[in-house]
């Protein structure tokens, strides 16, 4: 006959593999890709300033489609968080801010140039590929937003970047319903405020 202190730990070691299994399962795409972010955070005057660097292998598939006079896009998207506490912290941490910023590529072959285009943003443009590849693939310094009240500490920003090599536009975007590996996505990615 058992005691229930042991039904109890029983109980306990048959979920952790559990629980291992789902975080594994969450981060596989990621790991299988071999995509990397790097997310950093600067506090300036009680405004949240933010940079993310993005590297994936598939990158180079951005490249064959823009030669085949195809574009690409990708998009970064940011939120700020604070954390609830108290009473109500069950109800999980309030979003303050959320940012989403899309650049679309391109290659002019007269001018035998790679061009990124954002919204409310000049046209870049660049001659050498890796030097294309990289200014499209990071996002310098993007203000999230002034923190209202509370601690920087209270504060964590989260990021993820979606990775398109072959923007398709409409009706040919219906494609996405069906194939839903044209874009690569990353997990969330988590950085708390510097104190």
């Amino acid at each position: 006959m058992r005691s229930p202190g042991c039904s109890k730990t029983s109980s306990r070691r048959s979920k952790a593999p559990l629980a291992v299994l789902a975080a594994l399962l969450a981060v596989l795409p990621a790991l299988r890709s071999g995509a990397e972010q790097d997310l950093r955070v600067a506090l300036e005057g009680g405004r949240v300033q933010a940079a993310v660097r993005f590297s994936d292998p598939r990158s180079e598939e951005v490249l064959a489609a823009l030669g085949e006079g195809l574009a690409a896009e990708i998009q970064f998207q940011l939120r700020l968080y604070r954390r609830q506490r108290g009473p109500f912290a069950f109800l999980g941490d309030r979003l303050a801010v959320e940012r989403r910023l899309v650049r679309t590529a391109r290659y002019d072959r007269f001018e035998e140039q790679y061009l990124i285009q954002m919204p409310g943003a000049a046209e870049a443009r660049f001659a050498e590929a890796r030097s294309f590849l990289e200014a499209f693939c990071r996002l310098d310094s993007l203000e999230l937003g002034e923190l209202s009240a509370g601690e920087p500490s209270e504060y964590y920003v989260q990021s993820r970047v979606r990775l398109t090599p072959v923007k398709f536009v409409f009706p040919l975007k219906l494609i996405t319903l069906f194939f839903l590996k044209t874009s690569f996505a990353t997990p969330w990615l988590r950085e708390g405020l510097p104190r």
